[in-house]
């Protein structure tokens, strides 16, 4: 009988523990598609890149990011003959933040570029406090570049985050307390990249944060705020980084976000797949991919599984109605050009019918004084 409980209590832990490695690994594939879809069809330029503006090496190093997450090599993604991992190969900046993605691409994708000289800039941006840049953010970055190339930071590297963390749990982008979940979720995930153990208290007290800022079924940027994609992107990707969502109540707020990003997707016209924005779509929407397939930033390579890129929609056109041919000529009766109505002819061919007969009345007397 011993037994007989102690297996039925192993059953009821596994049936209990299912629902929530099943949402664990329930990606939304079809929204990461159209997102995709969004920001190839839509967004990227002749020379292979990102957007148009801003800063396109951090949007296409996100975008790589995503296609990674969906086991596509950045080279499917083409704008004529000129491929996303073209454009990656080349380019150059001297921002730390910007590195740090570039590199996090680079170790996703093979056909990106090297990671040797990224790796360099980075190294040579640490400051003797373990800071690589010049707010939290770009620190986060940099040290998950390091990480997905297997870079070492170094412990000061952590210690310089932990000591930034401010009392309600938070990181704020200027390492003050001004803080915010984009910020914070970013932070979790470069703590977590290097070791630090999810029950850790930076850790615990960095989620304690995000609770505060979930509302309305998905996460704010700050206390108070509405939620908005960019926060649920990062979120979920901090959620999966920790594993928080072996907690029951973690996997519910998780599936919450999902559904509430996946709430914030274009359905239909030329933004169809990008996540709405009040400020910037493609900013909202090249981590979209990623979180839509449970993608968090401390994992890097292809994914073994493969989902397909969807074509590019084809430009609707205005087909001419063909009009049959008449047989024959076909009379048209005359219009006037004021009324558009037909002429009626008959008031004519009376008044001719008229004129006819008063001409023949006033012949007749002429022709009698003729004959005689």
């Amino acid at each position: 009988m011993k037994r007989l409980a102690t297996a039925n209590s192993v059953v009821l832990a596994l049936l209990l523990l299912a629902p929530i490695t099943a949402g664990a690994q329930s990606p939304l594939t079809a929204n990461a598609q159209r997102a995709l879809q969004w920001l190839q069809c839509t967004q990227q330029q002749a020379n292979g890149q990102i957007g148009s503006g801003g800063n396109p090496i951090a949007r296409s190093s996100e975008v790589a990011v995503g296609l990674a997450a969906a086991g596509q090599d950045a080279s499917a993604m083409k704008a004529g003959a000129v491929s996303l991992a073209d454009y990656l190969k080349t380019a150059v900046s001297t921002d730390v933040g910007t590195n740090g993605e570039l590199l996090i691409a680079r170790a996703s994708q093979p056909q990106a570029g090297p990671t040797i000289t990224v790796i360099a800039q980075l190294q040579a941006a640490k400051g003797s406090n373990g800071e690589y840049g010049s707010d939290l953010f770009s620190d986060a970055l940099a040290m998950l570049g390091l990480r997905a190339a297997q870079q070492a930071v170094g412990q000061d590297a952590v210690t310089f985050l932990k000591d930034h963390q401010q009392a309600d749990g938070g990181w704020g982008f200027g390492g003050d307390q001004f803080t915010d979940s984009n910020t914070t979720a970013l932070v979790i995930q470069a703590l977590r990249s290097d070791g630090v153990a999810s029950d850790d208290a930076a850790i615990t007290n960095g989620f304690l944060y995000l609770q505060s800022v979930f509302g309305q079924g998905g996460f704010a940027d700050t206390p108070g705020s509405s939620p908005d994609g960019n926060s649920d992107e990062l979120a979920i990707q901090a959620i999966i980084a920790a594993n928080e969502q072996a907690d029951q109540t973690w996997r519910s707020r998780l599936d919450q976000a999902l559904m509430h990003l996946a709430g914030l997707q274009v359905g239909s016209g030329v933004d169809a797949g990008a996540i709405s924005n009040p400020f910037s779509k493609l900013f909202a929407t090249t981590f979209a991919p990623a979180a839509f397939l449970l993608r968090p930033l401390t994992v890097s390579g292809l994914a073994q599984t493969t989902l397909p890129l969807l074509a590019c929609p084809a430009t609707p056109t205005a087909t001419p109605t063909a009009q049959p041919t008449p047989a024959g000529p076909v009379a048209t009766p005359p219009r006037l050009a004021q009324t558009g109505t037909a002429v009626d002819i008959r008031p004519l061919l009376a008044g001719f019918a008229v004129l006819l007969l008063g001409t023949h009345l006033l012949m007749r007397p002429r022709r009698r004084a003729r004959r005689r």
